[in-house]
């Protein structure tokens, strides 16, 4: 059998897909991932050195070199520049990195294995704002560098789709948590806090915007919708996947306050604050749960793995 390959897969989303698929029977010799810089990661654990590829994929010969030496069966498109905060600081560089990205990936596709199945990872943050669910054909209106670069990438890939009938299938993800996150996104960011005051390391909870609201799914119930989509998902078509609810980052807040072991001081920091945020995103998940999806972790639940997946961190002199 020809090999899966997942982009950018020792990232966060990355780790808990290849977990996702070891539990569903994949072998992990079938597993290869890359990523941009050679680090000790989670991935390390649980697949053979050999299958980690230490790749820049803005590298079109680079990028070539793997498709035509793997000959991948599936491709989960998940390599990016990720963070919407950081690319209002590193503007080009986020459009340019993301745009070249996705071009080799679908010409290294085409030229090597136009038959195979490909899963370009979208995001929430391409639609403009509204206070309705976002269905798959809501207006799209990105407010920041990072969200722009997605459109980018999506429209790439819908074109590639219909000028050489490839195999690709578009996702839209909304927010996303679980363990191994890297601080930069608020539930993280929450946490390692938390935690440290636990600790006696810190004294204050800092926040940005507590007002806005936003749709939060475990990241184990997206990485599910990402194996579906790559099965079941239509060629040329875009998916929401979400969990069809919002809640304010100030009730994210008592939330996680809530499971503390201590009480928490709040305060308010400026720099956390972004321009032009969107005050509402939700997702109409109607179409992926034609399919068969549907959300099945409670925030709580997730909530608290998270807290202790950090507790456990700081146990280690890590967090």
């Amino acid at each position: 059998m020809s090999p899966i390959l997942i982009t950018g897969g020792t990232g966060f989303a990355g780790s808990h897909l290849i977990e996702a698929l070891l539990e569903k029977g994949v072998p992990a010799a079938d597993i290869h991932v890359t990523n941009l810089v050679k680090k000790p990661s989670f991935v390390d654990t649980i697949l053979p050195e050999a299958n980690i590829h230490q790749l820049d994929l803005t590298h079109s010969r680079a990028t070539f070199e793997l498709f035509a030496k793997l000959k991948p069966r599936s491709i989960y498109h998940l390599a990016s520049f990720s963070s919407p905060s950081l690319s209002l600081e590193n503007t080009t560089k986020a459009i340019e990195t993301n745009v070249e990205i996705q071009m080799n990936v679908l010409e290294a596709m085409r030229e090597h294995t136009p038959q195979a199945r490909l899963l370009s990872i979208g995001s929430a943050s391409e639609y403009a704002g509204s206070t309705e669910p976002l269905t798959e054909i809501s207006q799209l209106g990105p407010h920041d560098p990072y969200g722009v670069s997605k459109v980018a990438q999506d429209m790439l890939a819908y074109s590639y789709t219909v000028r050489y009938e490839l195999g690709i299938v578009r996702v839209r993800p909304f927010n996303h948590i679980g363990e191994r996150q890297e601080p930069g996104f608020v539930v993280s960011d929450f946490a390692q806090q938390i935690v440290k005051i636990e600790k006696g390391l810190e004294r204050e909870l800092r926040v940005g915007n507590l007002t806005v609201s936003r749709d939060f799914s475990d990241v184990k119930d997206i990485v599910r919708g990402y194996i579906l989509l790559m099965t079941k998902g239509q060629a040329g078509q875009v998916y929401n996947l979400g969990s069809g609810q919002d809640v304010t980052i100030q009730e994210l807040l008592d939330k996680m306050k809530s499971f503390a072991k201590v009480g928490l001081s709040v305060s308010p920091e400026e720099r956390k604050q972004r321009p032009g945020d969107i005050g509402r995103s939700v997702a109409d998940i109607t179409k992926i749960k034609a399919l068969g999806w549907q959300p099945t972790i409670p925030l709580d639940e997730t909530l608290q793995r998270i807290l202790n997946w950090w507790r456990l961190k700081l146990l280690e002199g890590t967090a």
